[in-house]
Protein backbone atom coordinates (compact mmCIF):
# COMPACT_ATOMS: atom_id res chain seq x y z
CA UNK A 1 0.00 0.00 0.00
CA UNK A 2 1.12 3.67 -0.76
CA UNK A 3 -0.97 5.99 1.66
CA UNK A 4 1.96 8.14 2.80
CA UNK A 5 4.68 5.37 2.53
CA UNK A 6 6.21 7.65 0.38
CA UNK A 7 6.69 4.42 -1.71
CA UNK A 8 5.02 5.76 -5.12
CA UNK A 9 7.18 8.91 -4.50
CA UNK A 10 10.13 6.49 -4.72
CA UNK A 11 9.19 4.87 -7.86
CA UNK A 12 10.10 7.80 -9.55
CA UNK A 13 13.71 7.07 -8.64
CA UNK A 14 13.52 3.64 -9.10
CA UNK A 15 12.16 3.54 -12.73
CA UNK A 16 15.14 6.09 -13.54
CA UNK A 17 17.90 3.56 -11.95
CA UNK A 18 15.94 0.59 -14.10
CA UNK A 19 16.09 2.32 -17.44
CA UNK A 20 19.80 2.43 -16.73
CA UNK A 21 20.13 -1.16 -15.42
CA UNK A 22 18.69 -2.08 -18.75
CA UNK A 23 20.85 0.66 -20.73
CA UNK A 24 23.78 -0.34 -19.33
CA UNK A 25 22.94 -4.11 -19.44
CA UNK A 26 22.86 -3.74 -23.13
CA UNK A 27 26.10 -1.85 -23.66
CA UNK A 28 30.07 -3.59 -23.77
CA UNK A 29 29.80 -4.29 -19.58
CA UNK A 30 27.64 -7.49 -19.94
CA UNK A 31 29.37 -8.38 -22.99
CA UNK A 32 33.23 -7.75 -21.19
CA UNK A 33 31.78 -9.43 -18.64
CA UNK A 34 31.04 -12.25 -21.03
CA UNK A 35 34.53 -12.09 -22.37
CA UNK A 36 36.23 -12.15 -18.94
CA UNK A 37 34.94 -15.14 -17.88
CA UNK A 38 34.20 -17.04 -21.46
CA UNK A 39 30.61 -17.27 -20.62
CA UNK A 40 28.03 -16.75 -23.01
CA UNK A 41 26.58 -13.30 -23.53
CA UNK A 42 23.25 -14.36 -25.34
CA UNK A 43 22.94 -16.86 -22.63
CA UNK A 44 23.48 -14.14 -19.60
CA UNK A 45 20.68 -11.95 -21.20
CA UNK A 46 18.29 -14.96 -21.84
CA UNK A 47 18.83 -15.78 -17.71
CA UNK A 48 17.60 -12.39 -17.40
CA UNK A 49 15.25 -12.65 -19.00
CA UNK A 50 13.89 -15.92 -17.61
CA UNK A 51 13.82 -14.43 -14.44
CA UNK A 52 11.46 -11.35 -15.44
CA UNK A 53 9.21 -13.99 -16.99
CA UNK A 54 9.17 -16.23 -14.39
CA UNK A 55 9.51 -13.18 -11.28
CA UNK A 56 5.65 -11.76 -11.30
CA UNK A 57 4.60 -15.51 -11.42
CA UNK A 58 6.01 -16.98 -8.05
CA UNK A 59 6.01 -13.58 -6.43
CA UNK A 60 1.83 -12.83 -6.78
CA UNK A 61 0.87 -14.09 -3.47
CA UNK A 62 3.92 -12.42 -1.72
CA UNK A 63 3.38 -8.97 -3.12
CA UNK A 64 -0.48 -9.53 -1.93
CA UNK A 65 0.42 -10.70 2.07
CA UNK A 66 2.95 -7.79 2.06
CA UNK A 67 0.45 -5.00 1.03
CA UNK A 68 -2.57 -6.99 2.86
CA UNK A 69 0.51 -6.23 5.83
CA UNK A 70 1.01 -2.77 5.36
CA UNK A 71 4.53 -3.51 4.62
CA UNK A 72 4.81 -1.93 1.07
CA UNK A 73 7.82 0.12 2.20
CA UNK A 74 10.50 -3.06 4.16
CA UNK A 75 9.39 -4.70 0.83
CA UNK A 76 10.35 -2.57 -1.50
CA UNK A 77 13.55 -2.13 0.40
CA UNK A 78 14.57 -5.52 0.88
CA UNK A 79 13.81 -5.94 -2.93
CA UNK A 80 16.18 -3.00 -3.81
CA UNK A 81 18.80 -4.26 -1.49
CA UNK A 82 18.64 -8.05 -3.19
CA UNK A 83 19.47 -5.85 -6.36
CA UNK A 84 22.16 -4.12 -5.25
CA UNK A 85 23.77 -7.26 -3.69
CA UNK A 86 23.71 -9.21 -7.30
CA UNK A 87 24.65 -5.89 -9.41
CA UNK A 88 27.75 -5.90 -6.77
CA UNK A 89 28.54 -9.78 -7.32
CA UNK A 90 27.89 -9.76 -10.83
CA UNK A 91 31.36 -8.50 -12.07
CA UNK A 92 32.86 -10.09 -9.64
CA UNK A 93 32.05 -13.75 -10.80
CA UNK A 94 34.08 -16.15 -12.64
CA UNK A 95 32.09 -19.48 -12.62
CA UNK A 96 29.11 -19.60 -15.27
CA UNK A 97 26.62 -21.09 -12.66
CA UNK A 98 26.94 -18.11 -10.48
CA UNK A 99 26.87 -15.44 -13.15
CA UNK A 100 23.69 -17.40 -14.64
CA UNK A 101 22.21 -17.36 -10.99
CA UNK A 102 22.75 -13.51 -10.35
CA UNK A 103 21.60 -12.47 -14.32
CA UNK A 104 18.53 -14.81 -13.19
CA UNK A 105 18.15 -13.55 -9.78
CA UNK A 106 18.37 -9.62 -10.91
CA UNK A 107 15.61 -10.13 -13.68
CA UNK A 108 13.41 -11.82 -11.10
CA UNK A 109 13.77 -9.19 -8.47
CA UNK A 110 13.24 -6.42 -11.09
CA UNK A 111 9.81 -7.92 -12.40
CA UNK A 112 9.19 -8.22 -8.91
CA UNK A 113 9.50 -4.67 -7.70
CA UNK A 114 7.78 -3.31 -11.46
CA UNK A 115 4.64 -5.97 -10.62
CA UNK A 116 4.71 -4.35 -7.13
CA UNK A 117 4.87 -0.57 -8.19
CA UNK A 118 1.98 -1.17 -10.96
CA UNK A 119 -0.24 -3.00 -8.41
CA UNK A 120 -0.05 -0.28 -6.14
CA UNK A 121 -0.72 2.60 -8.44
CA UNK A 122 -4.01 0.78 -9.73
CA UNK A 123 -4.68 -0.31 -6.44
CA UNK A 124 -4.50 2.52 -4.26
CA UNK A 125 -4.45 5.64 -6.72
CA UNK A 126 -8.07 6.69 -7.41
CA UNK A 127 -7.45 9.26 -10.16
CA UNK A 128 -4.92 10.19 -12.69
CA UNK A 129 -2.80 6.36 -12.34
CA UNK A 130 -2.65 6.17 -16.06
CA UNK A 131 -0.61 9.79 -15.58
CA UNK A 132 1.47 8.43 -12.78
CA UNK A 133 2.51 4.99 -14.95
CA UNK A 134 3.46 7.61 -17.95
CA UNK A 135 5.30 9.62 -15.65
CA UNK A 136 7.22 6.57 -14.41
CA UNK A 137 8.03 5.59 -17.87
CA UNK A 138 9.24 8.54 -18.80
CA UNK A 139 12.14 8.54 -16.25
CA UNK A 140 12.75 4.93 -17.47
CA UNK A 141 13.41 6.54 -20.45
CA UNK A 142 15.63 9.26 -19.31
CA UNK A 143 17.86 6.85 -17.32
CA UNK A 144 18.11 4.61 -20.56
CA UNK A 145 19.58 7.79 -22.66
CA UNK A 146 22.09 8.51 -19.56
CA UNK A 147 23.00 5.32 -19.56
CA UNK A 148 25.47 5.06 -22.40
CA UNK A 149 27.25 8.22 -20.92
CA UNK A 150 27.43 6.97 -17.48
CA UNK A 151 28.98 3.38 -18.97
CA UNK A 152 31.62 6.57 -21.08
CA UNK A 153 32.49 8.40 -18.03
CA UNK A 154 33.03 5.44 -15.23
CA UNK A 155 33.34 1.61 -17.30
CA UNK A 156 34.64 -0.14 -14.39
CA UNK A 157 32.43 1.03 -11.91
CA UNK A 158 29.49 1.46 -13.75
CA UNK A 159 27.60 -1.62 -11.73
CA UNK A 160 28.66 -0.08 -8.04
CA UNK A 161 26.98 2.72 -8.94
CA UNK A 162 24.17 0.59 -9.54
CA UNK A 163 24.00 -0.89 -6.21
CA UNK A 164 25.12 2.73 -4.92
CA UNK A 165 21.85 3.93 -6.31
CA UNK A 166 19.59 1.31 -5.15
CA UNK A 167 20.70 1.53 -1.73
CA UNK A 168 20.22 5.08 -1.57
CA UNK A 169 16.68 4.50 -2.76
CA UNK A 170 16.15 2.04 -0.25
CA UNK A 171 17.41 4.13 2.97
CA UNK A 172 15.11 6.42 3.51
CA UNK A 173 11.78 3.74 3.07
CA UNK A 174 13.63 1.94 6.06
CA UNK A 175 14.52 4.96 7.81
CA UNK A 176 10.82 6.53 7.38
CA UNK A 177 9.26 2.78 8.51
CA UNK A 178 11.29 2.47 11.48
CA UNK A 179 10.77 5.93 13.12
CA UNK A 180 7.15 6.92 12.23
CA UNK A 181 5.85 2.95 11.28
CA UNK A 182 2.72 1.91 9.09
CA UNK A 183 0.55 4.99 8.14
CA UNK A 184 -1.96 6.04 10.54
CA UNK A 185 -5.35 3.83 9.43
CA UNK A 186 -3.75 2.02 6.75
CA UNK A 187 -5.76 -1.00 7.26
CA UNK A 188 -8.97 0.85 7.06
CA UNK A 189 -7.89 2.70 3.92
CA UNK A 190 -6.38 -0.74 2.38
CA UNK A 191 -9.46 -1.84 2.71
CA UNK A 192 -12.11 0.75 1.20
CA UNK A 193 -9.91 0.00 -1.81
CA UNK A 194 -9.60 -3.82 -1.72
CA UNK A 195 -12.84 -5.26 -0.53
CA UNK A 196 -15.54 -2.24 -0.45
CA UNK A 197 -15.60 -0.18 -2.88
CA UNK A 198 -13.39 1.91 -5.32
CA UNK A 199 -13.97 5.00 -7.24
CA UNK A 200 -13.85 4.20 -11.16
CA UNK A 201 -11.06 5.55 -12.55
CA UNK A 202 -12.38 6.03 -15.16
CA UNK A 203 -15.19 8.51 -14.24
CA UNK A 204 -15.75 12.29 -13.52
CA UNK A 205 -16.70 12.46 -10.45
CA UNK A 206 -19.12 9.23 -11.18
CA UNK A 207 -20.33 7.10 -8.28
CA UNK A 208 -18.90 4.43 -6.58
CA UNK A 209 -18.88 0.36 -7.67
CA UNK A 210 -18.30 -2.53 -6.23
CA UNK A 211 -14.50 -3.86 -6.40
CA UNK A 212 -15.33 -6.92 -8.23
CA UNK A 213 -12.85 -8.54 -9.96
CA UNK A 214 -12.05 -7.98 -13.38
CA UNK A 215 -14.01 -10.32 -16.15
CA UNK A 216 -11.07 -12.78 -17.11
CA UNK A 217 -12.05 -11.40 -20.93
CA UNK A 218 -10.66 -8.03 -19.60
CA UNK A 219 -7.60 -10.00 -18.64
CA UNK A 220 -7.03 -11.76 -21.84
CA UNK A 221 -7.42 -8.91 -24.21
CA UNK A 222 -4.91 -6.90 -22.36
CA UNK A 223 -2.38 -9.42 -21.81
CA UNK A 224 -2.78 -10.39 -25.66
CA UNK A 225 -2.58 -6.91 -26.79
CA UNK A 226 0.44 -6.13 -24.25
CA UNK A 227 2.40 -9.21 -25.98
CA UNK A 228 2.10 -7.79 -29.15
CA UNK A 229 2.61 -4.23 -28.00
CA UNK A 230 5.74 -5.00 -26.43
CA UNK A 231 7.17 -6.93 -29.32
CA UNK A 232 6.59 -3.99 -31.60
CA UNK A 233 8.42 -1.37 -28.89
CA UNK A 234 11.50 -3.53 -28.07
CA UNK A 235 12.04 -4.82 -31.89
CA UNK A 236 12.49 -1.35 -33.40
CA UNK A 237 14.35 -0.45 -29.87
CA UNK A 238 16.92 -3.24 -30.19
CA UNK A 239 16.82 -3.83 -34.11
CA UNK A 240 16.32 -0.44 -35.22
CA UNK A 241 20.43 0.49 -35.66
CA UNK A 242 21.10 -3.15 -36.96
CA UNK A 243 18.78 -2.55 -39.56
CA UNK A 244 19.04 0.60 -40.62
CA UNK A 245 22.90 -0.25 -40.94
CA UNK A 246 23.03 -3.05 -42.33
CA UNK A 247 19.74 -3.23 -44.27
CA UNK A 248 19.30 0.74 -45.44
CA UNK A 249 22.90 0.62 -46.04
CA UNK A 250 22.68 3.77 -43.86
CA UNK A 251 25.53 5.82 -42.18
CA UNK A 252 26.63 4.89 -38.79
CA UNK A 253 25.34 8.22 -37.79
CA UNK A 254 22.15 8.08 -39.19
CA UNK A 255 21.51 4.63 -38.20
CA UNK A 256 22.32 5.11 -34.74
CA UNK A 257 19.55 8.07 -34.29
CA UNK A 258 16.97 5.68 -35.16
CA UNK A 259 16.52 4.09 -31.82
CA UNK A 260 17.40 6.90 -30.15
CA UNK A 261 13.91 8.66 -32.25
CA UNK A 262 11.91 6.12 -31.11
CA UNK A 263 12.82 6.67 -27.01
CA UNK A 264 13.12 10.49 -27.55
CA UNK A 265 9.51 10.22 -29.57
CA UNK A 266 8.04 8.03 -26.55
CA UNK A 267 9.44 9.90 -23.42
CA UNK A 268 8.16 13.27 -24.61
CA UNK A 269 4.57 11.90 -25.72
CA UNK A 270 4.45 10.59 -22.31
CA UNK A 271 4.95 13.64 -20.49
CA UNK A 272 2.46 15.53 -23.17
CA UNK A 273 -0.02 12.24 -22.03
CA UNK A 274 0.64 12.79 -18.38
CA UNK A 275 -0.65 16.18 -18.38
CA UNK A 276 -3.94 15.71 -20.78
CA UNK A 277 -4.97 12.00 -19.43
CA UNK A 278 -7.33 13.61 -16.68
CA UNK A 279 -9.54 14.73 -19.18
CA UNK A 280 -10.21 11.87 -21.33
CA UNK A 281 -10.73 7.95 -20.79
CA UNK A 282 -7.76 5.83 -20.31
CA UNK A 283 -8.74 3.63 -23.33
CA UNK A 284 -9.58 6.83 -25.13
CA UNK A 285 -5.61 7.08 -25.15
CA UNK A 286 -5.19 3.85 -26.25
CA UNK A 287 -7.51 3.58 -29.62
CA UNK A 288 -5.72 7.35 -30.52
CA UNK A 289 -1.85 5.98 -29.83
CA UNK A 290 -3.11 2.90 -32.44
CA UNK A 291 -3.76 5.61 -35.14
CA UNK A 292 0.09 7.11 -34.57
CA UNK A 293 1.31 3.43 -34.62
CA UNK A 294 -0.61 2.57 -37.87
CA UNK A 295 0.45 5.64 -39.54
CA UNK A 296 4.08 5.45 -37.99
CA UNK A 297 4.34 1.70 -39.18
CA UNK A 298 3.41 2.43 -42.80
CA UNK A 299 5.61 5.17 -43.00
CA UNK A 300 8.53 2.87 -41.82
CA UNK A 301 7.25 0.28 -44.07
CA UNK A 302 6.55 2.19 -47.13
CA UNK A 303 10.04 4.43 -47.13
CA UNK A 304 12.56 1.03 -46.30
CA UNK A 305 11.33 -0.55 -49.17
CA UNK A 306 13.50 1.87 -51.63
CA UNK A 307 15.55 4.22 -49.41
CA UNK A 308 18.52 5.72 -50.75
CA UNK A 309 21.76 5.35 -48.57
CA UNK A 310 22.57 9.18 -49.21
CA UNK A 311 22.69 11.03 -45.64
CA UNK A 312 20.60 14.08 -46.72
CA UNK A 313 17.91 11.85 -49.25
CA UNK A 314 14.31 13.01 -48.24
CA UNK A 315 13.51 8.97 -47.62
CA UNK A 316 15.80 9.21 -44.46
CA UNK A 317 14.11 11.46 -43.07
CA UNK A 318 10.67 10.20 -43.74
CA UNK A 319 12.16 7.12 -42.15
CA UNK A 320 12.44 8.97 -38.81
CA UNK A 321 8.86 10.45 -39.14
CA UNK A 322 7.57 7.04 -39.45
CA UNK A 323 9.98 5.97 -35.85
CA UNK A 324 8.69 8.92 -34.58
CA UNK A 325 5.15 8.57 -35.00
CA UNK A 326 5.70 4.45 -33.70
CA UNK A 327 7.07 5.72 -30.64
CA UNK A 328 4.75 8.03 -30.12
CA UNK A 329 2.05 5.41 -30.62
CA UNK A 330 3.71 2.59 -28.24
CA UNK A 331 4.58 4.87 -25.62
CA UNK A 332 1.24 4.92 -23.31
CA UNK A 333 0.18 0.52 -24.36
CA UNK A 334 1.94 -0.37 -21.17
CA UNK A 335 0.48 2.10 -18.70
CA UNK A 336 -2.92 2.80 -20.25
CA UNK A 337 -3.81 -0.69 -21.07
CA UNK A 338 -3.24 -1.56 -17.42
CA UNK A 339 -5.45 1.68 -16.00
CA UNK A 340 -7.88 0.59 -19.02
CA UNK A 341 -8.40 -2.69 -17.49
CA UNK A 342 -8.70 -1.25 -13.79
CA UNK A 343 -11.95 0.29 -15.01
CA UNK A 344 -13.93 -3.08 -15.21
CA UNK A 345 -13.02 -3.58 -11.43
CA UNK A 346 -10.29 -4.91 -9.04
CA UNK A 347 -7.21 -6.45 -10.77
CA UNK A 348 -6.01 -8.90 -8.42
CA UNK A 349 -1.99 -9.44 -7.96
CA UNK A 350 -2.12 -12.60 -10.00
CA UNK A 351 -3.60 -10.68 -12.84
CA UNK A 352 -0.82 -8.35 -12.60
CA UNK A 353 1.53 -10.98 -12.67
CA UNK A 354 -0.22 -12.09 -15.81
CA UNK A 355 -0.07 -8.73 -17.00
CA UNK A 356 3.57 -8.64 -15.83
CA UNK A 357 4.48 -11.82 -17.81
CA UNK A 358 3.19 -10.96 -20.84
CA UNK A 359 5.13 -7.77 -21.09
CA UNK A 360 8.95 -9.38 -20.51
CA UNK A 361 7.93 -12.27 -22.64
CA UNK A 362 6.58 -9.81 -25.44
CA UNK A 363 9.85 -8.04 -24.70
CA UNK A 364 11.42 -11.21 -25.18
CA UNK A 365 10.14 -11.97 -28.44
CA UNK A 366 10.72 -8.80 -29.65
CA UNK A 367 14.85 -9.33 -29.49
CA UNK A 368 14.33 -12.44 -30.95
CA UNK A 369 11.55 -12.18 -34.38
CA UNK A 370 13.53 -9.21 -36.07
CA UNK A 371 16.28 -11.53 -36.46
CA UNK A 372 13.77 -13.85 -38.15
CA UNK A 373 11.19 -11.38 -40.04
CA UNK A 374 12.10 -8.10 -41.70
CA UNK A 375 11.65 -4.97 -38.98
CA UNK A 376 9.54 -3.17 -41.28
CA UNK A 377 7.16 -6.06 -41.43
CA UNK A 378 7.24 -6.88 -37.89
CA UNK A 379 6.54 -3.04 -36.92
CA UNK A 380 3.42 -3.44 -39.87
CA UNK A 381 1.75 -6.86 -38.61
CA UNK A 382 1.75 -5.64 -35.26
CA UNK A 383 0.39 -2.27 -35.38
CA UNK A 384 -2.56 -3.94 -37.74
CA UNK A 385 -2.70 -6.78 -35.16
CA UNK A 386 -3.35 -4.43 -31.73
CA UNK A 387 -5.81 -2.25 -33.77
CA UNK A 388 -7.64 -5.17 -34.62
CA UNK A 389 -7.93 -6.30 -30.62
CA UNK A 390 -8.96 -3.12 -29.60
CA UNK A 391 -11.47 -2.34 -32.46
CA UNK A 392 -13.01 -5.74 -32.14
CA UNK A 393 -13.44 -4.93 -28.61
CA UNK A 394 -14.21 -1.50 -28.58
CA UNK A 395 -17.53 -1.80 -25.76
CA UNK A 396 -14.77 -2.68 -23.49
CA UNK A 397 -12.69 0.23 -24.68
CA UNK A 398 -14.48 3.12 -25.72
CA UNK A 399 -13.50 6.21 -27.36
CA UNK A 400 -15.38 7.91 -24.55
CA UNK A 401 -17.18 7.22 -21.08
CA UNK A 402 -19.96 5.37 -21.53
CA UNK A 403 -23.25 7.38 -20.56
CA UNK A 404 -24.58 5.78 -17.04
CA UNK A 405 -28.22 4.90 -17.32
CA UNK A 406 -30.50 6.32 -14.32
CA UNK A 407 -32.62 3.78 -12.62
CA UNK A 408 -36.31 4.65 -13.41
Amino acid sequence: MGYGTGVLRTYFAYYFVRGMVVGIAGTERVLLIAQTTGVSQTMLVFARACGMIVGPLVSSRLIGWTLRRGEAQLGMATLLTCKAIFALAMPRMTWAFGLYSAFFLLGVVMSVLDTLGIYLVTSVVKNGGGARLSLYDACYGIGGMFAPFVTVAMPERVWELLAVLDLCIALPLVAKRMVKGKPRDWQTKLAAVTSVAVKDSNTFGGDLKCAVPVPSRIIQVGVAFTFISQIASTSVSAWGFTFASSHLGLPTALAAAVPSTFYFSSTVTRFIIAAVSRRVVPSAVMQASLLSLLMGAAVFWTVSLGISTSPFNLQAYLLFVGVAFMGAGCCPHYAFMLVSMSTHGKLEPRGHALYSTSVNLGSAAGMVIPSLVSLPNVEMICAVALFCILSSNLRDFPWKQPEIKSAV
